[in-house]
């Protein structure tokens, strides 16, 4: 559905038909039109109120707001706002949508944004902004699923408003993400048809608890919020919806019964709707998606669960929640919703959707290097492979010679159609970047790459080099110990960030050991120089280096061989070099490589490809960067295979390092540029 909505936006601008009449930083005004509910009600008119009036004292706006009283107003409210000049005009709710897009459409020189309202091929000056409600109902069923087993009750309920989509995904997300945790739960639950019938909503939450029911869900504005009041007052734990609503409806702890509300089901509404506000003030038009949607979801944590404040419930019902957050983001697990309807899908058509939206080719262009160089080539490489075979794909790869390549190398696997193109290393970044703004309907993986606020087709693979060299001087400064020596070395390529990542975090973490280390080191300019790397290698053995680290591809590589075959520990990079630079123990000298400092390229690769085959857009962290740090097992140590290093030495740094991955240490290397934080 992204690739949709990005399709029809990108339609839109290259037609021109956005307007710019207000843009460029020149609005003044705004105005918004609750749905049925007041500004004070706790529900998503409040918070989108907030999310206005925070727009409007940050930008100095004339604001003013209408609050519904029923649903033949709608129209008129809406005129009201335009007659009186307003350039921006704020709807909430899915029952307004249909007068907001006849609105905009008779309106072309004003901005609309409704909030929780679908916008597909709508006028350009209306977007809907959209949350992922069974992302969040799901995770309030994970979280009510997990407290009725400890109470030991197979009961729990919810409590809703008019069934319209929003309304929908949250019931039919609780209820899944409720049997997502136990498939053998009795789910209670009933759409009431008013959002603004408290009493009604209490009467259906004290039949349920009659009914056994342990944990109540209310959503639906007022209506479900009666029903969590009642419930909670009769001492039943209850969830609630859109805000935080122990600070709303029950009073920040004022109220009766918060000890029982447990979390709710939010919606971070203002947020959304001070972003594009925000957005057409500034005269940023490139992020107003005009006749589509903003969409907030778990990934941009646009929905999720509210903490629990009083509530005497497990945090461990919280970190479960978080795993599942974690692989909604992955795409591990979906929530089965159909996200215009707000309908269970069928399996069948799940599949039909994923496969309608799936890449089906992938290119990959190297750094300087090929793709069996035992580097991160190989690894980019190995991932692409391995995704291509899993899921059917032509896949291409292009080994670049000289840096002077790299945009003529991308041009090929654009020219030739390709959908997925890899690109490996820091040095072709701003090549692929540029390739990735001049190609929007292409999408582009760059290992090694950091990317900030890029094209939403870019995305840089990301590893903290600085723990694993950081892990990699721990190593090296015990070894050193353990062979009564006080000097160690690296030989390093090209000084570009993750490269000093690496070198910074190497003398960082055997610091850490030993403050008084003396840490030979040397950057080689060239990635593909192994007799330089060797010489080097040879120099620092002379000074005393009792172990030796190579980072820099080839020429790092160059340096540990020459060391081990002098019969000094050596330690390499990126990928475990025991197994490719020392052939599997069969290249002289590999009893001396004691581990490497591992990237896992291959797994990162084989991830976002994944991704885009199987369409599941919703986890791409397009314009930014996927990061795999040592907490997700993404960098870490590979194991000492034939050395004899001591098992109290690993013992030493596997504890220090459980540490690290825990994030009680820092190793104090900036994450951009390599350079050491002050």
């Amino acid at each position: 559905m992204k690739k949709l909505i990005l399709l029809f936006s990108l339609i839109a601008l290259l037609l021109g038909l956005a307007p710019f009449a207000a843009a460029q930083g020149d609005i003044e005004t705004l105005c918004l039109v609750t749905d049925i509910g007041r500004v004070n009600d706790g529900t998503f008119n409040q918070s989108a109120h907030e999310g206005a009036l925070e727009a409007a004292d940050e930008y100095d706006l004339e604001y003013k707001f209408i609050e519904t009283q029923a649903e033949t107003d709608y129209d008129a409210n809406i005129q009201t706002c335009i007659d009186e000049g307003f350039e921006i005009i704020v709807t909430v709710g899915f029952l307004i949508a249909d007068a907001t897009r006849a609105a905009a459409q008779a309106n072309p020189d004003v901005y609309f944004m409704g909030v929780d309202q679908f916008v597909v091929d709508g006028p350009t000056n209306y977007v809907g902004i959209q949350f992922r409600d069974d992302q969040s109902g799901f995770l309030a069923g994970v979280l009510a699923a997990q407290v009725a087993d400890s109470l030991g009750s197979d009961t729990i309920a919810g409590v809703y408003g008019i069934d319209i989509p929003p309304v929908k995904k949250l019931r039919n997300g609780f209820e899944q993400g409720a049997r997502y945790i136990n498939p053998e739960l009795n789910l209670l639950g009933v759409y009431i048809d008013s959002f603004i019938a408290p009493d009604r909503g209490a009467s259906v939450a004290m039949q349920f608890i009659g009914e056994g029911a342990s944990v109540i869900f209310g959503a639906g504005g007022p209506t479900g919020t009666g029903g969590i009041l009642a419930a909670a007052q009769q001492g039943v734990y209850v969830i609630g919806v859109d805000q935080d609503e122990w600070v709303t409806s029950f009073g920040a702890g004022e109220t009766d019964g918060s000890e029982y509300i447990i979390s709710s089901a939010v919606k971070r509404v203002g947020q959304g709707v001070f972003d594009m506000v925000a957005a057409l003030v500034e005269g940023m038009m490139e992020d107003f998606p005009g006749g589509g949607i903003y969409l907030l979801d778990v990934a941009l944590n646009g929905v999720g669960l509210a903490e629990k404040h009083e509530a005497d419930i497990d945090d461990a019902f919280f970190d479960v929640a978080d795993a599942v957050v974690a692989m909604m983001i992955s795409g591990e697990v979906g929530t089965g919703i159909d996200q215009i309807t707000g309908d269970l899908l069928p399996m069948d058509m799940m599949e039909e959707q994923a496969a309608m939206m799936g890449v089906e080719t992938v290119c990959l262009v190297t750094d300087l290097g090929r793709v069996n160089d035992g580097t991160f080539n190989q690894s980019a490489h190995e991932g692409a492979v391995g995704a291509a075979d899993e899921y059917d794909l032509e896949y291409k790869f292009i080994e670049t010679q000289a840096e002077t390549d790299y945009e003529a190398n991308i041009q090929t696997c654009v020219d030739e159609g390709f959908e997925v193109i890899v690109t490996v290393g820091f040095l072709i970044a701003d090549a692929t970047y540029a390739a990735a703004e001049a190609n929007p309907a292409v999408y582009f993986l760059g290992v090694d790459q950091f990317v900030v606020d890029g094209p939403t087709n870019y995305v840089g693979i990301q590893f903290r080099e600085d723990q694993s060299g950081f892990m990699t001087g721990v190593l090296a400064a015990y070894v050193a110990e353990w062979l009564e020596s006080d000097i160690i070395g690296g030989v390093y390529g090209i000084d570009i960030p993750p490269v000093k990542r690496f070198r910074n975090g190497y003398e960082q973490g055997a610091r850490h050991v030993n403050p008084d280390l003396t840490i030979l080191g040397v950057y080689i300019d060239s990635f593909i120089a192994p007799d330089r790397g060797a010489s080097a290698a040879l120099q620092f053995i002379g000074e005393g280096a009792s172990v030796l680290f190579g980072g820099g591809g080839p020429t790092g590589s160059g340096a540990i061989v020459a060391g081990a075959q002098e019969g000094v520990y050596v330690i390499g990079v990126d990928k475990d070099e025991w197994l490719t630079t020392f052939g599997a123990g069969e290249t002289d000298g590999s009893e001396f490589i004691i581990s490497s400092a591992m990237k896992r390229v291959d797994q990162g690769v084989y991830d976002m490809v994944a991704m885009l085959a199987e369409g599941d857009l919703s986890a791409f962290p397009g314009g930014g960067v996927f990061m795999m740090d040592a907490a997700m097992n993404g960098v870490g140590l590979a194991p000492p295979h034939e050395s004899d290093i001591p098992e109290s030495v690993w013992d030493q740094v596997n504890a220090l390092n459980a540490v690290l991955i825990a994030g009680d240490i820092e190793t104090g290397v900036n994450l951009m540029t390599g350079d050491l934080l002050e």
